[in-house]
């Protein structure tokens, strides 16, 4: 069986909350596999160290997650599948997943107009303040929400793009279509964070989720930035790849 896992009693954070964490690791560590079925109640209760009412609790908020499935009479099993990003990847990463067909979803929670404060004039490398469009959507699949997408567009370049962005639309085609602005390459920098309450909340993420940030600047070909964004993913429920083809001469 499992090595025990120790939930730190003296944690001021729920048990129940522990457990939870313990087995999205185990699932991410892919201990626990899709479609594998989980111990029981009682092997549980043993592998934590913690009680039945502790185990049901996190069972059941599990299954509320889509990160379980319970079956009565067969057992509880692990539901839920990882979303591929590729690190490389230009374009935003749900492209190439067609929406419905996936079950990839994009809703759009605020679209706003501000000033670039000082942070935004520096990383689109501008000494003056501009108008730029923020654009905050939630991405869900077939197990609910794993991403938010935090995206600032300068009007000077993409004038009237409000008006064109909705739910499930791609703002990487609007780019390409509208403004014919052509993607040369991109600064990626990713880290694992503790995140704010707005975006746990965003996510309905516990305080204990591991949460990978991933700030993307985009230029055109002549250099320029004219594209900025900043993902918030659940660790458990993404996986990064890189694909890249390799030159025997080299």
């Amino acid at each position: 069986m499992t090595k025990k896992k120790s939930v730190g009693s003296d944690n001021p954070v729920f048990l129940y909350e522990h457990v939870k964490m313990r087995i999205k690791e185990m699932i991410a560590n892919e201990e626990f596999v899709p479609s594998e079925k989980l111990p029981n109640e009682s092997e549980l209760c043993q592998l934590f160290s913690t009680s039945r009412i502790t185990i049901r609790r996190a069972l059941k908020e599990l299954a509320s997650e889509g990160v379980i499935e319970i079956l009565h009479g067969k057992g509880t099993f692990v539901k839920q599948t990882k979303q591929q990003i590729h690190i490389l990847n230009l374009k935003g990463f749900t492209e190439g997943m067609k929406i419905g067909h996936n079950n990839i979803t994009k809703k759009v929670l605020s679209s706003e107009v501000e000033m670039a404060d000082q942070t935004i004039m520096k990383i689109f490398e501008r000494s003056e303040p501009f108008k730029v469009l923020k654009l905050v959507r939630l991405i869900k699949d077939s197990n609910d929400v794993f991403s938010i997408d935090y995206a600032y567009l300068p009007l000077d370049i993409y004038p009237g793009i409000a008006e064109k962005i909705k739910d499930d639309v791609s703002t990487f085609q609007i780019i390409h279509h509208d403004y014919q602005v052509r993607f040369k390459k991109a600064r990626k920098e990713m880290e694992i964070i503790q995140p704010s309450m707005e975006i746990l909340t965003l996510l309905e993420a516990s305080r204990l989720e591991p949460v990978v940030q991933i700030k993307k600047v985009i230029a055109d070909e002549t250099n320029t930035p004219v594209h900025y964004s900043t993902y918030y993913h659940l660790a458990h429920r993404v996986k990064f790849h890189i694909d890249i083809e390799m030159d025997d001469e080299a």
